[in-house]
Order: structure tokens, then sequence, then C-alpha cells
């Protein structure tokens, strides 16, 4: 549950002598979904879990259904358990909730510059690939645009595959060469790959690149303000009056902290690509003409939102495939035999092998679905009354489905907690994860799920084709059984553990030493 110190409550006590208890003064009782019976004013305050408050959601779920309740200090919440009820909520009446929150502390910490949220503002219309947003509008979906603009299709992607496949083989030279470090690898490896199509940067390969150091900084520091329940200001936004010195309000001095890192993520690296004649997103969206100081912003935090978000999937996905094969070496196994009969041992595989790799794509999905990266949604934004069935959904709630349940569900997934890539494979598959809400809904949907689909594939295409995995073992030559579990936050890795990590064979180091000879 929250922890409340006694600095927190004095906090409190100020906010609600300076905002009154009119904030506190939503109607109960008024067919709102079921949940836990909270307290008076604070709500289910005390109920909130400490941390992975998914697994919590699915459990009180059994009990309430696919949509409940619970309120914290007067604000609603809605949460969604149940795909079906996520996808009429979020997907068919959309345009109600295609807004976001106003995350307090990400605001603070300027985030809200790179998050991209609808604003009430002018309506308009604007489409891009597969996505169409309708409703009120300000700057920020802008960022988004630019975003969808350069990797809103798949076949948009097609003219990054030099550079995925290069840094593919990258990978494999750098988890080779310090095997117990595969995890920093792939962190590396993912970076290296958006920096190079954001920025034109290519990153320094003997010890740490202060491009990718931002990048990691900036994405845990993001994950820590968006974790739910972790902040009062997130239900109590007239904390954010508060000044930085008074007793309590250590929030409002880290946010400032945050706020300076914020600021080096999206302009170190632009004044990189400005100076650089290479193409790449950004250069290639600055050379335009009537660049004018608004363009520039939404280039500088499109590009910021492309470089910090960009990789984060890449890297959980990919750490969860090294956790798999030491789990479940028979998938491993399974996905080599494929690899050798349709690629060979003679060479890397390509992104023009993908169609002949069905297992590879399978073990994909259910990488995805077996240990989500992000487990709870961020949340949507009732932005009117609403009801679904005999239930109300009052404006200005916030509404979240959660993913994990989604994709966890035995009704859905047969055995969900046994990682089976088969699932996905023959006559009835089942669902696809991002049908179950792993990029989002409606018209929040990530602008970046055809970059992550590329990424994460030719990454474990690659694994799979150089690298043996199998469990580490202890002082006395027993295998230590890793956990296969997911660290707290808005996005999620798999918790740290040890692998044994080999070449395949010496053909493998050959080849990998000829296709990374030559820099793109």
């Amino acid at each position: 549950m929250i922890k409340l110190t006694f600095q927190d409550l004095v906090v409190v006590a100020v906010a609600l002598s300076v905002g009154g208890l009119h904030l506190y003064a939503r109607r109960k009782n008024r067919r709102l979904p079921p949940g836990p019976k909270g307290y008076p004013v604070i709500g289910n305050v005390f109920d909130m879990p400490a941390s992975q408050s998914w697994k919590t959601f699915a459990k009180w779920g059994e009990r309430y259904g696919g949509i409940m309740s619970i309120t914290l200090l007067g604000q609603p919440f809605i949460i969604l358990n149940d795909p079906a009820v996520a996808t009429e909520i979020l997907d068919r009446r959309g345009n109600n909730y295609a807004d976001r929150p106003t995350f307090e502390m990400a605001s603070l910490a300027g985030w809200d510059r790179v998050l991209s949220r609808l604003e009430t503002s002018s309506p308009e219309i604007f489409s891009c690939g597969n996505f169409t947003y309708i409703g009120q509008r300000s700057i920020r979906p802008k960022v988004t645009f630019l975003c969808c603009r350069v990797i809103g299709t798949r076949g948009s992607m097609e003219k990054f595959y030099p550079v995925e496949e290069y840094q593919g083989n990258m990978f494999l030279k750098r988890v080779l060469e310090d095997p117990v470090a595969f995890e920093s690898a792939t962190r590396k490896s993912a970076a290296a790959m958006v920096l190079q199509l954001t920025y034109g940067y290519k990153i320094e390969e003997k010890g740490s690149d202060p491009f990718v150091d931002l990048a990691d900084k900036g994405m845990a520091e993001f994950s820590e303000i968006m974790r739910p329940g972790a902040f009062l200001i997130e239900v109590l936004p007239i904390l954010k009056y508060v000044p930085s010195w008074f007793p309590g309000a250590n929030f409002k001095r880290l946010a400032e902290k945050y706020n300076h890192s914020c600021d080096e993520l999206a302009e170190v690296p632009l004044a990189y690509a400005q100076g650089q004649a290479a193409s790449s997103y950004t250069a290639d969206l600055l050379g335009q003409p009537e660049l004018t100081a608004q363009k520039y912003f939404d280039i500088k935090w499109s590009a910021a939102s492309f470089y910090s978000a960009g990789s984060d999937t890449t890297v959980s996905v990919v750490t969860a495939y090294f956790l798999a094969a030491a789990i479940y070496p028979h998938i491993q196994e399974k996905a080599q035999t494929e690899m050798d009969e349709v690629v060979g041992q003679n060479r890397l595989p390509t992104f023009d092998d993908r169609v002949s790799l069905p297992y590879i794509d399978a073990l994909c999905k259910e990488l995805c679905r077996w240990l989500p990266v992000v487990p709870l949604a961020a949340p949507h934004r009732a932005m009117k009354d609403d009801m679904y069935g005999d239930y109300f959904i009052p404006k200005d709630a916030f509404v979240i489905p959660n993913i994990w349940k989604f994709l966890h569900d035995p009704a859905i997934y047969r055995d969900p907690f046994l990682f089976n890539p088969d699932r996905f494979l023959g006559p009835n598959p089942e669902p696809h994860p991002a049908d179950m809400g792993l990029f989002g809904y409606g018209r929040r949907i990530c602008p970046g799920i055809h970059l992550a689909d590329v990424s994460v594939w030719i990454s474990v295409a690659k694994a799979v084709a150089g690298l043996t995995i199998s469990r580490a073992m202890d002082d006395h030559g027993k295998p230590i059984d890793p956990i296969a579990d997911v660290t707290d936050g808005i996005v999620s890795r798999p918790l740290p553990f040890k692998c044994i990590v080999k070449p395949r064979s010496e053909q493998v180091l050959k080849m990998v030493h000829e296709a990374t000879s030559n820099m793109l």
C-alpha cells in the first residue's frame, strides 16, 4: 500500500486547508463499477499495493469483475480487467477516451514535453498510416504525428533495415565480447539502433557512451515518476503549489532535478544532429524550409520521445529471451532448428528470412505476452460522463487497462504462465498480444509499434542464430533457477539474473567479425 510519512500527512493537511474539502466531494454510490470499500475522503489509499499493482488489480478482478473502480482522495480510477471491456470503451468509444490525464509529477519534471497528450484546444482531424486522431488537439499530438510520419507503418520501416541488421550484428559482437554483461550489451545495442536512426549518431564502442547514458538515466527517472501510487500529487494536484522548501515537499525537489535531466535528453543529441550531414530523422526534418520556432520545438521533443522510449521495448523483450532460453532450453533448441533449416550455419539471418521463420515470429510474440513491457497501461481520461452497462464512468475518471491480466487470462491463453510459442502457431492460434492492448488502445496506440516489432525480431533472430544460452551454476556446480518476474514501474524489465552465454560455433565468431568489420 501507499506509505504515508508524517511529512506526507502534513503536506496533505496543507493541501486540504488551501484547496478545501470540495476536492473530495465527488458523489459516491452513483453506480460506479464495484471495487474494494474505501474510507471517507481518502478512499482506497491504504488498499494500494507498494509494487506490481497489476497483480493486485487482477486479484481484485476475480471478485469484482472485468470492470471495477477504486478512488484515491476523491479521484476515481476505473480498472479494466477484461480485454472485451477495454475494446468497447477505449476503441469503439475512443473519441471520449483519447485524452490522457495530466500527469502532475511528469509535468513538474518536464516530461509533459515528451508525452504526447491531447489537450483541450482547437478541434482537428489528422491521420498517419493506421492512426487517425479525432477531437480536441493542441501541439502535443504533433509530437506523435512526426514520429508516425517516420515509423507509422510496417512499410516505413524498410528503409531502416540496413541499420537494424547492422546493429543486430553489433549486438552479437558486444554480447560475445563480454557474455557476463549480456544485459548491458542489449541496452547499448538497442540505444545504438535508435540513436543512429534518430540523430545519425554512432555510439562509442569502448566503455560507456554519453548519449546511451542519457537515455538510460532518463527512462529510469521517467519510470519512477510514472509509477502508480508513487506520488501524492497525482491525486492532489494542488500540491504543485507547495514550495520546494516546505517540509514533505521532496517531490518538488526531485522534479527540479529530473527536469534538468529531461532538458539534457532533448538538447544534447539534437545539438549533435544539427552539425551532421548524414541523413537521420532529425536532420531531415530540420533541413525543411521555413523552420519556425514551433516546428523546431516539435522536432526536438518528438526526437526525444523517439530516442528515450524507442529502445525500451527492445531491451525488455530481448532480455526476456535470455531468461526464457535459460529456463526453457527446449524452446531455444526448437528455434535454432528452424533457423538452421532456413538460414543455415554459414550466414546470419536478415529481414528477408522473416517470412520463412514462423517459429521465431511466434517466439517474439510469446516473449511480449509472457513478461509484458508495460503491464499496466498508462491511464486514459474520460472526457465526458459515460455509462458502461449499469456502471457510471464520470468525466475526468482515470481509465486503466490491466494489460498483464489480459495476457495471463486462462480464458484467452491456455496455461498462461507457461512459456509456449506454439500457442501462436497452427490453425487456431491464440490472440496476438498486440490485439490485447500491448501497444495501447484507440487513438492512444503507441506510434512506435512497428519500430518495436522489427527491432525485437532482428535482435531475437540474431541471438537464436549466434548464441547458446544456459543456466548459470552455483558454487557447487548446480544450475541456478532464474526467477521469471519483472521490475516495478510503468516500464518493466526482467529482474536481474545470471546465465551462461556462448557462441554456437567458431563459425559464428567468424561471421560476426565479418559482418561488423565495415561501419555503416
